[in-house]
């Protein structure tokens, strides 16, 4: 319980020194945790008091644009979440050196790599 009241007093502390804009930062930083919170442990009831037919992203697909918003409202936080946090999911950012996007070649005709097509055949550009 002591932790928490140093964790309030230091906060407490620190807030009063910033301005009015960067207090309403916080404050906004706080309801989102709190929200985001709050919708985590809605899925959390939601899956465990309740079981439901579940869609298949086809047929999400094949719903209503606000119908498949009702669907997906409740799984963004959390999506958003493990796309800035989970290594596997971020990893695809780093290319490990390779030249993935490459300029087109001269002749106008656009390639992968160091290939490209001419008359259907394959040439190496040798780069």
């Amino acid at each position: 319980m002591s932790d928490t009241i140093n964790i309030e007093q230091a906060i407490l502390e620190n807030l009063r020194s910033l301005s009015h804009d960067k207090q309403q930062e916080v404050l906004d930083f706080v309801e989102f945790l709190v929200q985001k919170t709050a919708n985590q442990k809605h899925l959390v009831n939601e899956a465990v008091s309740k079981p439901q037919k579940r869609l298949s992203l086809q047929e999400i697909a094949r719903l209503p644009i606000a119908e498949r918003h009702k669907i997906l409202e409740p799984f963004i936080a959390a999506t958003a979440e493990d796309f800035l946090t989970d290594t596997e999911l971020t990893e695809f950012s780093v290319l490990d050196g390779e030249d993935w996007e490459i300029e087109a070649p001269t002749n106008g005709i656009r390639g992968y790599k160091n290939e490209v097509r001419l008359r259907g055949l394959t040439e190496n550009q040798g780069l």
